[in-house]
């Protein structure tokens, strides 16, 4: 496998795709990549891409650091300050420990530790901080992710 830079909400981050299996993907990287998989996280290349698994070991989000040279739609990127996403969406949302963009489900820029609720942004954030990481994760339904 080799990674890539596409960013598709709900489905996958660098070619990684949500609901597969961690083994799979770790196998398919081999040994080109710096893989360190523990307790329901394997990192790639010193955590430039984390993968989240559960207990059957199929991936549930998929997480990028600054590092990682792509976006999403030229709205969401690592690395991006609360100025940028401000100026490069219309809402903005904090879900699941996350804020979410223009009601995009499946993709989002994890808060830092002890925020998970904001009403804008701007009342727990200065403009500066910088979001470090973009995540995939799976959609809040089935129905929404199959497109039933």
């Amino acid at each position: 496998m080799k990674l890539s830079k596409e960013i598709v909400a709900g489905r996958s981050l660098g070619g990684i795709a949500l609901r597969t299996s961690v083994d799979t993907v770790i196998a398919s990287l081999g040994d080109r990549r710096a893989l360190d998989p523990c307790n329901g996280v394997a990192s790639i290349d010193g955590g430039v891409i984390l993968i989240g698994y559960g207990e059957d070991r199929l991936i549930y989000s998929v997480m990028c650091d600054h590092r990682f040279n792509g976006n999403y739609l030229g709205k969401l990127w690592p690395g991006m300050t609360v100025r940028e996403v401000l100026e490069s969406s219309a809402t903005q949302t904090a879900w699941g420990g996350a804020v979410v963009v223009d009601g995009i489900d499946g993709i989002g820029l994890p808060l830092p530790s002890g925020l998970d609720d904001f009403d804008q942004m701007t009342d727990h954030l200065q403009l500066e901080h910088v979001f470090d990481h973009l995540s995939v994760f799976l959609l809040s339904t089935p129905e929404v992710a199959t497109g039933h």
